[in-house]
């Protein structure tokens, strides 16, 4: 196998992703939904008010469609804090989940057969 190339999350939403972690996540679990949510309901409505503030921060059209799964091509910001805004702690969960992937290192891989010395 041969390494094709290494990409990196974006800075923004590592920042993110790390202000989450002084609520109380953990970004190691933070692609497990139901790990989410259980943190989500131990919240105070004000902490659930501060997890909703930090995804407002977020800037990039398509950063912001990925996290609330948008079936359209563009979200305004002001469209994007709406749903922050609307969305049940099930769907602050699944945004959470969303974040954590988009917050990995993703490496991809090309396999090639090897050759047969002895099939020459």
């Amino acid at each position: 196998m041969a390494k094709i190339v290494e990409s990196v999350p974006n800075r923004e939403l590592v920042g993110v992703v790390e202000k989450l972690r002084g609520l109380g996540f953990n970004p190691v679990f933070l692609t497990s939904e139901k790990t989410n949510l259980r943190r989500l309901q131990k919240m105070s409505r004000q902490e659930v008010q501060q997890v909703k503030g930090i995804f407002k921060e977020i800037s990039g059209g398509v950063y912001r469609k990925r996290i609330t799964a948008a079936h359209q091509a563009y979200l305004t910001e002001e469209e994007f804090d709406t749903r922050v805004d609307a969305a049940s702690l099930e769907k602050l969960a699944k945004m959470l989940r969303i974040l954590g992937f988009l917050t990995q290192t993703k490496v991809y891989l090309f396999w090639k057969k090897p050759t047969d010395s002895l099939s020459l």
